[in-house]
């Protein structure tokens, strides 16, 4: 009984991934409209490629308590061996070029953002080299209460000191 309860463990524990990442699959699929083609195509690329592997890696982790339960002797051990290291290098490259493919999706699904400035339109500021005095005009003077003056009243005179 203990297999059984080790197997339905990692079901349950592997279930809501693998809900998600069929949603994502189903949903790219459905929603054609939504997306730009070459989007949708990675997009749902890159979610086979992790259900595929999280359904090998799910399929080994509930297989390998029910596999050493036989006492593989001698060449079974081997096999066992490789099998064990086959589906880690499947998974550790798997992981990555699926979720690499999802986040190529949102960027090719992303439209290309127009310049705040057209680059034909723009010409560069008139003048010399840098350094030169700017030739524009000068500005005149500003008023007086601009900078220096205030047009508030003058503050009343400070008191006698009577220490």
């Amino acid at each position: 009984m203990e297999l059984y309860g080790f197997s339905i463990l990692q079901l349950a524990g592997e279930l809501p991934t693998l809900a998600v990442l069929v949603t994502g699959l189903v949903l790219a699929v459905a929603r054609r409209d939504r997306l730009p083609r070459r989007a949708r195509l990675l997009m749902s690329s890159g979610l086979a490629v992790l259900l595929v592997v999280g359904l090998m890696t799910l399929a080994w982790n509930v297989a390998v308590p029910h596999l050493i339960d036989f006492r593989w002797a001698g060449d079974g051990y081997r096999r066992f061996q490789f099998l064990g290291m086959a589906v880690g290098v499947v998974s550790s490259i798997g992981y990555p070029v699926g979720t690499g493919l999802i986040v190529a999706a949102v960027l090719a699904g992303r439209p290309v953002g127009t310049p705040a400035v057209e680059w034909g339109a723009w010409t560069p500021p008139t003048g010399g080299a840098p350094g030169d005095a700017d030739p524009a005009p000068p500005s005149p003077a500003p008023a007086a209460t601009q900078w220096g003056g205030t047009d508030l009243p003058p503050l009343p005179p400070a008191a006698a000191d009577r220490s």
